[in-house]
């Protein structure tokens, strides 16, 4: 999610979390890197994973690294605090809209096809002002208190 749009939904199929290998190539080489070139290449941009071990891998932060790719470091990205990270909402509201009308998955397939359509559904303009957002949450948390934005 970024302040001038969203990249595609990367789909994992695998019954383990996405290694870092993977998380690299699926997600940083094809889809990150390629979206800031597209949309950020004036540098005035930040890369803050969720705390997922294949984000934070070496092999990972290496690559972001050469790419000048500025990422909020581990040490810095505070756990179970989701009203700061607006893709935590972004996730609620998508599994609502999956599952909407009691809908239920048959299968795998099934339930990949609805997440990419339902994520297409999203109001970009509603997302990018959720990331335009962020400052202004951040600033209030650590004026005010973090839960001055729930």
């Amino acid at each position: 999610m970024f302040s001038k749009g969203v990249s595609d939904v990367y789909i994992h199929r695998g019954k383990q979390a996405v290694l870092q290998t993977t998380y690299l190539k699926e997600c940083i080489n094809k889809g990150l890197l390629p979206f800031i070139e597209k949309y950020h290449h004036n540098g005035n941009y930040l890369f803050w994973p969720d705390l997922a071990s294949a984000h934070y891998s070496n092999l990972v932060k290496e690559r972001l690294h050469e790419k000048n790719v500025p990422l909020v470091a581990r040490q810095d990205n505070p756990p179970n605090v989701p009203q700061a990270r607006s893709i935590e909402t972004v996730w609620a509201l998508l599994e609502r809209k999956v599952y909407e009308n009691n809908w239920e998955a048959k299968n795998l397939d099934a339930l990949a096809r609805r997440i990419k359509q339902k994520a297409k559904e999203f109001d970009q303009n509603m997302l990018q002002a959720m990331v335009e957002d962020v400052r202004k949450k951040l600033r209030s948390m650590w004026l005010d208190g973090l839960y001055s934005v729930c």
